[in-house]
């Protein structure tokens, strides 16, 4: 291999270090792009609820990065409402929260019923959440990572 070709092959693994590739499993749907503005470029996660004897989410917990989208899914017809837990989050955390008007959701009462939340310009660190509705009451934990990666 001539020395050209190395350097170019040096530099394209040293520039692809650090680019993530887009997960498609995260893109948002038609109805959060046409609804909430989004766009195919940001990342949304999901979480869906059910209730098995228990409030369930799944999956419980999820690594978010700053910027990245949650929404709670209703999979059943049963009522569920999301809950953070002021209790076991940073100040910080909790301020997010409650001045996006995220810190609880509204009953979810239809199957396919969601509730989404945004990460954008969260602190990073554990966002707890309890979930309540017709049983025992379930938990989980959203984890936003610094922007360097896994905290």
């Amino acid at each position: 291999m001539s020395l050209r070709w190395r350097y170019i092959a040096a530099f394209l693994s040293l520039s692809s270090v650090g680019c993530e590739q887009a997960n498609p499993a995260l893109r948002p749907d038609l109805q959060l792009i046409e609804e909430l503005g989004l766009s195919g470029t940001d990342r949304v996660h999901t979480v869906r609820l059910t209730m098995v004897g228990q409030e369930l989410a799944y999956p419980d917990s999820i690594l978010a990065h700053e910027g990245d989208y949650i929404q709670f899914v209703s999979d059943d017809w049963f009522l569920h409402e999301v809950r953070f837990d002021s209790t076991s989050m940073s100040e910080d955390a909790w301020e997010f929260m409650v001045l996006n008007n995220q810190a609880a959701s509204p009953p979810l009462l239809q199957n396919g019923a969601r509730f989404v939340i945004s990460f954008v310009d969260a602190s990073p660190g554990a966002y707890p959440f309890l979930l309540e509705g017709n049983r025992e009451p379930g938990s989980g934990v959203i984890v936003v990572a610094p922007p360097s990666g896994i905290p």
